[in-house]
């Protein structure tokens, strides 16, 4: 058995532990090459640490436990190349092998102390994109998409999203939807979703079941949501209806054209 091949274990020990730990979650996946290794490295130590230490504990304080232990390092001592060494290969292996067990128990554990939302917004923090989209989720406020063909969509972030994972898309449960005008950039709304299925929330939606009326009751409010690629966005704010509203009412009358007076004709 190579000694130093059982080093990898705690590695991956320390790999499992910071993807699952909430504090480190989202950096570990958005890392890659030696930050990622050094991570890995720095809590797989920790974890052989604790673990090495936990074990000391154990076989000092329970007698069964020692017993058990003792068993199975019996097993691994005829693997071992050298003979003589084969006593502390034994206990290394032991420990690097429970250190890579340890990874994802001891996040998960620690997870009840740091709590998802507020390291998800320490995450995110300085991603102005997914930080409107979290923040507009968890206040069930609609939001106001424009794509680069000028295409408006009106809705709710209907689907939750996990940083660690590369955004390629958005899910929008649509209230209504339009297109810029493409001189002027007013909105002009063609399309009115809540004339069919109502008026919704994103606490509603995620549990709306039923049926749209006829004709449509083949179809629920959830067969309506749209995916719209994030990399075609091209602006997305908070959108209000009773501020839509009054803005419409602020807006100045056009500009009456002054009358033209005919020239009269100049005799020749």
């Amino acid at each position: 058995m190579d000694t130093v091949l059982l080093f990898a274990l705690p590695l991956v020990g320390g790999l499992i532990f910071c993807s699952v730990w909430n504090f480190t979650r989202w950096r570990v996946a958005r890392e890659e090459g030696h930050r990622l290794y050094f991570r890995a490295v720095f809590y797989g130590a920790i974890l052989f640490v604790v673990v090495a230490t936990i074990r000391h504990q154990l076989e000092s304080r329970f007698p069964w436990y020692s017993a058990m232990e003792a068993a199975v390092k019996e097993s691994i001592k005829p693997m071992a190349k050298d003979p003589n060494g084969a006593a502390t290969v034994a206990d290394l292996t032991v420990t690097c092998f429970l250190a890579m067990l340890a990874g994802w128990p001891l996040a998960f554990l620690l997870n009840f102390g740091f709590r998802k939302k507020f390291w998800l917004r320490r995450a995110i923090k300085e991603d102005d994109f997914e930080a409107f989209l979290l923040d507009a989720a968890d206040r069930e406020l609609p939001i106001a998409a424009t794509m680069d063909d000028r295409k408006v969509y009106v809705g709710y972030v209907v689907a939750g999203f996990d940083p660690a994972i590369g955004r390629k898309c958005i899910l929008l449960l649509p209230l209504m939807s339009g297109y810029r005008h493409q001189e002027t950039h007013t909105v002009n709304f063609t399309t009115f979703y809540t004339d069919l299925y109502g008026v919704v929330s994103v606490a509603g939606s995620a549990k709306q079941s039923k049926a749209l009326p006829a004709p449509l009751e083949h179809l629920i409010a959830e067969d309506f949501i749209t995916v719209l690629p994030a990399d075609r966005i091209a602006s997305c704010r908070l959108f209000d209806v009773q501020a839509y509203l009054e803005f419409q009412k602020s807006k100045p009358p056009a500009p009456i054209a002054p009358p033209v007076t005919p020239t009269p004709p100049v005799a020749g």
